[in-house]
């Protein structure tokens, strides 16, 4: 992985590097890992940007592997945080207001 400001290099299948953008670094104490929220531009069904979690070892700058999020325990210790994320970005799109008119 790469750094460049808010951008990351991440690097695909066929070993090509893609440039996304990091939303979110963050620190989970339950785990004992750092996290990656990024995006690579794609947007969903609903034409929200997709958004992906590694884990990385902020405290070895060396090593500069991005590790998926493997267990569903995993999960369930981030889930709160990337829900805060989530009514955060949707608060900043609608210009203040996370809830939508009805």
């Amino acid at each position: 992985m790469e750094y460049e400001g808010d951008l990351i290099a991440v690097y695909n299948d066929q070993n090509l590097p893609l440039e996304c953008e990091i939303i979110s670094k963050f620190r989970n104490e339950e785990t004992k890992k750092d996290y990656l929220v990024f995006t690579d531009g794609s947007t969903d069904e609903n034409g929200d940007k997709n958004k992906f979690v590694v884990s990385y070892r902020a405290d070895v700058p060396e090593e500069d592997k991005l590790r998926p999020v493997e267990t569903e325990e995993e999960w369930e210790s981030i889930r709160p945080f990337l829900e805060e994320l989530n009514r955060a970005l949707e608060e900043q799109k609608n210009g203040g207001s996370a809830n939508k008119a009805e």
